[in-house]
């Protein structure tokens, strides 16, 4: 990619300089069709053939991470912290690798609410067939028969999902900054409370 950016930077130097100094018209329509040519060059086409395949692994143990005894997200080797610049040149690459590991932690979020937090998944509408759009939200067993209290929990919009408040705090500090989990754990310790957590 870069030797292309060089060749490209070089031809466009060059028919600058041509035009400067006042060349001909044929030195202008040949500056106008290199201009024509440089504009219809798709840059991000062009990066994507020189960055390694968008394929990562589909567990935090094909990422080489897991959470420590505090929550925190770290690499199992070295114990650092993830790092967003795993190639320092590939931004797009960096970015993409995120939003997998992101997609991994999700779904152990999701994990954690039924093994740790005693939540079950239901998926709504309950009586919806194959063909309709449905989801689902995460409630205590006694959601819908507990007379006395009920607490809900709705996570912001993006990507974030249930049981999370953010995923660049889980990622980046632990999970009790970036989840739900402590919240509900404290709230089923206070009180015979029912919990929907969406």
């Amino acid at each position: 990619m870069s030797i292309l950016f060089l060749v490209l930077g070089f031809l466009f130097d060059l028919s600058m300089a041509q035009l400067q100094q006042g060349g001909g018209p044929d030195e202008k329509e040949k500056t106008t069709a290199l201009k024509d040519l440089l504009s219809r060059i798709d840059l991000d086409e062009l990066m994507k053939k020189d960055e390694p395949p968008l394929e990562f692994p589909d567990t935090l143990e094909g990422f080489e991470y897991a959470f420590n005894e505090n929550g925190q997200l770290r690499h199992v080797k070295t114990g650092e912290p993830f790092v967003f610049n795993y190639r320092e040149d590939l931004h797009r690459w960096n970015q993409k690798r995120y939003e997998a590991l992101g997609e991994i932690i999700t779904k152990h979020v999701y994990e954690l609410l039924e093994k740790d937090c005693d939540l079950q998944k239901v998926y709504l509408p309950i009586d919806a067939s194959e063909n309709e759009p449905k989801s689902f939200i995460f409630m205590s067993k006694d959601a819908m028969t507990n007379p006395d209290k009920i607490l809900v929990l709705i996570h912001g919009s993006g990507v974030v999902r249930a049981g999370q408040w953010a995923r660049r705090l889980i990622i980046n500090e632990d999970l009790n900054s970036g989840t739900q989990i402590p919240y509900i754990k404290r709230a089923m310790e206070v009180s015979a409370c029912s919990i929907s957590c969406c």
